[in-house]
């Protein structure tokens, strides 16, 4: 996100200035408990059950009972630190199962056929509407938008003009506001292919995890959170999710999104107050509903703020299947399609070619072109299959993504880079240190505040 005061959401750049305060060179770590660490990650693994994170709590909970077993002798107090782990685990898998099983229904109410679904009284309830709200910090992002970022926002809202249509249909469908469709200006400037520091993927900017949760698909070929319709049905689950779980409050909902809903929830139970903006929250979700409320002020009426409505280009497609491996530039040869369009209209594959798939692959072609195209498939097009090199270097890369993606790594050495939600004992966790040791190294206290962008010193 651009703007006053924050760094740029598509910048990974931190100016040296921002860095942590490193402790002063005649500070003597002391000798610690060789139980510390494990019980910091213990901590932090209650702490990702509580967040609703089942697998990052159950990927700790390992790590810390393979590091308890290989202490021999056993010291003192492992045996209810074990206890306290296995009670861990057995909650964490309790709420693995109980999300399967949500998102395993959910998947199969969404694959009845139409008569089945015209069967059913109604679709999903239709959630409040996003009040618009205006004070002084709406205001400075007003400002903002409008003088030094005019231009920036222009190049948003031409953007806009192709995806609007498709988005808004999509969240009615799925019974939330359809005005959180201007969300997608703050998280990617409706950028397909935006990706941020913390390797959020997409025009609703999904992490890894949270797109799996709620039904995108992710492998080596294709990437679901970059497809404007998928992606977007899936954000429009996630935030029926939170505003349900704070009791119809759009902002908190927000806020939620862009930090986590632990955050909010800790920060709600800390300060006594459930109103968004009395909340004391990481600098960026102070910033963030902020920016919603402003773009979405102008996205409504766009020449009041003297910009540039661009012509509008909605979202009109019409699909082919594809018999055997996917070769887009050769699909492209064949069909008379430019690659760019064709590359435009399907932005969640992630390579060129791929694999066959077991009934085909559905490929969108501009509208109007279907029939023609898909005769000329069928007629003319012949892929050769994806060879061992070519399958190696994809999945060699999809499991590199996937490690970075899972310890939320954007920093080499001895700095990590703070995602939204993480606090300083799951960073401690996965660097196997101990919050003591961290707090240290940064000159801050054990239960300092940290925020996403920001550096911390790990060695």
């Amino acid at each position: 996100m651009l703007g006053p005061d924050i760094p740029g959401w598509a910048s990974a750049r931190a100016d040296a200035s921002d860095g942590p305060r490193l402790a002063p060179d005649d500070v003597k770590l002391t000798a610690t408990d060789p139980l510390d660490t494990i019980r910091d990650r213990a901590a932090a693994a209650q702490q990702a059950v509580d967040s609703n994170l089942p697998a990052e709590a159950l990927a700790l909970v390992e790590t810390s009972l393979r590091d308890l077993n290989g202490m021999v002798p056993a010291p003192s107090g492992s045996t209810a630190l074990r206890d306290q782990l296995e009670a861990t685990r057995q909650r964490a898998q309790t709420l693995l199962e109980k999300t399967k099983d949500a998102i395993k229904a959910e998947k199969q109410d969404e694959k009845k056929d139409d008569t089945a679904k015209a069967a059913e009284p109604k679709g999903p309830s239709r959630l409040g509407p996003v009040v618009p709200e205006s004070n002084e910090r709406v205001e400075k992002w007003m400002g903002y938008y409008t003088g030094r970022g005019r231009d920036v926002f222009q190049k948003w809202l031409s953007r806009s003009g192709n995806y609007m249509d498709l988005l808004t249909q999509n969240l009615r469908a799925e019974g939330v506001p359809e005005e959180l469709a201007n969300l997608v200006f703050v998280e990617s400037g409706f950028n397909m292919h935006a990706r941020s520091v913390a390797r959020a993927v997409g025009p609703w900017q999904f992490i890894r995890g949270t797109a799996k949760l709620f039904g995108l698909e992710i492998t080596p070929y294709v990437d679901e959170r970059r497809d404007p319709e998928l992606a977007t049905r899936a954000a429009a689950r996630y935030l029926r999710r939170l505003y349900e779980m704070f009791d119809g409050s759009w902002p908190l909902a927000l806020a939620a999104y862009n930090s986590g809903e632990g955050t909010v929830l800790r920060a709600i139970k800390r300060q006594g107050t459930s109103d968004f903006w009395s909340l004391n929250l990481p600098r960026e979700t102070r910033e963030y509903v902020p920016q919603f409320m402003a773009a979405m002020e102008i996205a409504s009426d766009p020449e009041r703020y003297g910009f540039t409505v661009p012509e509008n280009s909605p979202w009109s497609v019409d699909a082919i299947t594809v018999r055997g491996p996917v070769d887009l530039k050769l699909l492209s040869k064949v069909s008379e399609v430019p690659l760019d369009e064709l590359e435009r209209l399907n932005p969640s594959f992630v390579r060129h070619r791929s694999p066959a798939g077991r009934d085909g692959t559905m490929l969108r072609v501009p509208h109007g072109s279907g029939e023609q195209v898909q005769q000329l498939v069928d007629s003319k097009y012949h892929a050769r299959a994806l060879t061992r090199a070519e399958l190696r270097s994809a999945a060699r890369a999809h499991r590199l993504e996937l490690r970075h993606s899972r310890h939320h790594r954007r920093s080499s050495g001895s700095m990590h880079v703070v995602r939204r939600g993480e606090t300083l004992s799951l960073i401690a966790a996965r660097h196997r240190t101990s919050t003591t040791r961290l707090a240290r190294l940064n000159g801050i206290s054990r239960t300092a505040r940290i925020h996403a962008g920001q550096r911390i010193r790990v060695r």
